[in-house]
């Protein structure tokens, strides 16, 4: 990663201080995944970040999270193109070309972290097929 430095205005390197102490990361981190999230919405403007309780995340604006279309995507065959019709037809033309696209390139512009929430997702799903113990 590339390093650059930066002069902030007292009340926002607080902010961002207070912040990263929520998150529980450092302020640079912080502040990365401010620009990052500021550089999604400038890119992606059919695309929110919302919180809950795995943490924040991209998605659609009223509309399900980009790792869950990602998701349904990764059930049908093909390659992207194919992939974001079949997408699009599983929605029923609910969800525009448009914004299925902008998930998709989403996706590809940060591959890791749509790649971590379909793994988190397949654990819980494990978890939940695990009959209890007794």
């Amino acid at each position: 990663m590339a390093t650059m430095t930066a002069r902030l205005d007292p009340w926002l390197e607080h902010d961002i201080r207070s912040l990263s102490e929520v998150l529980g990361e450092g302020p640079s981190a912080t502040l990365r995944r401010v620009v990052e999230e500021w550089w999604t919405l400038e890119h992606f403007p059919l695309l929110e970040f919302r919180d809950g309780v795995t943490g924040r995340r991209a998605g659609l604006r009223s509309g399900p999270d980009v790792w869950e279309i990602m998701l349904i995507a990764s059930a049908y065959p093909g390659e992207r193109d194919a992939k974001l019709n079949a997408v699009w037809e599983h929605f029923g033309g609910l969800l525009s070309q448009e914004v299925l696209t902008q998930a998709f390139d989403y996706t590809e512009r940060f591959p890791q972290e749509i790649a971590q929430r379909l793994k988190n997702n397949a654990r819980v799903e494990q978890l939940l097929q695990t009959p209890p113990r007794r």
